[in-house]
């Protein structure tokens, strides 16, 4: 009897609301919860099927933290410092959406009265279960079934805490040995007390011939005293003396931060 080898193989979609190409939908992708300690709060999360299957998921918790360069690291639900994993529940474990449905999760969280006055933070993983109607792919005797893990970020941000505010602490040029490759560094510091959300943009004069250099934006968004290390990629033909100015502008507020740092490439 031939043996098969199912390798099972998950696709995280944590920042967009658009996954399984289009068939399966949340909204939103963030829940931002705000509420005094000892009361419960709840919101709802809606999940749309346009494909012609149901869908079976399973649901779980787990912690996470930012990296400086803005990558996630997974933790175990209770293992962070500022978790809040366990304040949060739903009334299913595991939720089915028919096709060409939509089905509504509500999620409860259970504000401790003991609550800090920090923003707490954790992820509600929605994991497809495998079903006996699919089917692998077999190639050269190994079946392939594609599974999936759609993330929803739930944050506790405390009534008090309305100070939004990002410092920009330094910026350099990237260490990289391939010239071909340069990039410059911004470093933030979320020196506020809730989440920030905002654009870093970067641009660069040369302070002999006057030309401008725009880079694309990049959106951030960090939780209270974090740090956060944004690279722009320069042209590859960048040369000469340059000022390089960059700009944080930051969601719901007029407010701007500016940095400034003489460059020669």
């Amino acid at each position: 009897m031939r043996k098969f080898i199912y390798l099972f193989i998950f696709f995280i979609l944590t920042g967009s609301s658009s996954l399984l190409a289009q068939s399966i939908s949340m909204s939103p992708t963030r829940l931002f919860f705000t509420g005094n300690p000892g009361e419960k709060v709840a919101q709802t999360v809606t999940l749309q099927n346009s494909s012609d299957k149901d869908y079976v998921f399973n649901l779980n918790y787990k912690d996470w933290v930012r990296e400086e360069d803005g990558n996630k690291v997974y933790l175990e639900a209770g293992s962070s410092q500022n978790s809040n994993a366990a304040w949060v529940s739903t009334l299913e474990n595991a939720i089915t959406v028919p096709a060409k449905s939509t089905k509504e999760v509500v999620v409860t969280m259970q504000i401790p009265a003991n609550a800090s006055k920090s923003v707490t933070n954790s992820m509600l993983f929605f994991t497809q279960l495998p079903q006996q109607a699919d089917q692998a792919r077999i190639q050269n005797g190994i079946g392939i079934i594609t599974l999936f893990e759609v993330g929803l970020h739930i944050f506790y941000t405390p009534p008090g805490n309305q100070t939004k505010s990002l410092d920009i602490t330094n910026i350099s040029e990237a260490s990289n040995e391939n010239a071909a490759n340069r990039k410059v560094a911004v470093s933030i510091h979320n020196d506020g007390n809730t989440i920030n959300d905002a654009t870093v943009e970067f641009e660069l004069t040369n302070t002999d011939s006057g030309q401008e250099i725009k880079l694309p934006g990049i959106s951030i968004s960090m939780l209270p005293n974090t740090n956060q290390v944004v690279q722009f990629s320069l042209p590859e033909t960048i040369s000469g003396n340059f000022l390089g100015v960059a700009i944080i502008k930051m969601a719901g507020s007029n407010d701007l931060r500016v940095g400034e740092k003489n460059f020669k490439f």
